[in-house]
């Protein structure tokens, strides 16, 4: 009997001690400002359990519950999802005017603080009219792409035979996407950015 009771206790406070981090998580996010319904999910891990486990179900139900737009907590940050098209086609007319695109850190750890879609503004232009430079040469459309395709088959073929870190070969993905074989020359790109240089591998 005081067995049962300990065990009844223990499961009383564990829920009590979850309910109050979930009721604390909100509050604490409530208090940075006027916020759009939705949950901010558990201190630190947020909703991302939820997220990665339900995929494009998880935004189709929290649109079913708050509407289209809502806040939530996922990748390790704060996130307001917008699933308007008008909203949507606002945010990005006025980039740079108001709003500033960006990735969550988990992201950036993966792609690069100086990855194309990471920078923004002057620096982005830059790079993207470099890059759009490179790819309508019609020796690397015609020459090097194809070799590029052809190397990421055969890498990500290798895939299916095992079990694999998908974060860590995503790394590896953008170090060796352009092995060295294809392409090893630095590619000097000062015409566009002065005084800075860019490798080919970087820069695709």
């Amino acid at each position: 009997m005081v067995v049962l009771l300990l065990v009844i206790g223990l499961a009383v406070s564990f829920l009590v001690a979850c309910s109050g981090l979930l009721r604390w998580n909100e509050v604490r996010y409530r208090k940075k400002g006027l916020l759009p319904p939705g949950t901010m999910g558990w201190p630190v891990f947020g909703e991302t359990t939820e997220f990665l486990k339900q995929g494009p179900s998880f935004m189709k139900n929290q649109r079913l519950r708050y509407g289209s737009l809502f806040k939530s907590h996922i990748l390790g940050c704060p996130t307001v999802v917008c699933m308007d098209p008008e909203l949507n086609r606002f945010v990005l007319m006025n980039e740079g005017k108001g709003f500033v695109p960006g990735y969550p850190q988990s992201m950036l750890d993966i792609l690069g603080r100086s990855n194309i879609a990471a920078v923004h503004g002057e620096m982005h232009k830059t790079m993207r009219s470099a890059m759009l430079g490179l790819v309508s040469s019609p020796m690397i459309r015609d020459k090097l792409l194809p070799r590029i395709d052809e190397f990421m088959r055969s890498y990500i073929d290798n895939w299916s035979r095992s079990v694999i870190d998908i974060q860590e070969k995503t790394k590896e993905v953008s170090q060796f996407s352009i092995p060295p074989r294809i392409a090893t020359t630095p590619l000097n790109i000062d015409s566009f950015i002065p005084s800075r240089k860019f490798s080919l591998p970087s820069m695709i």
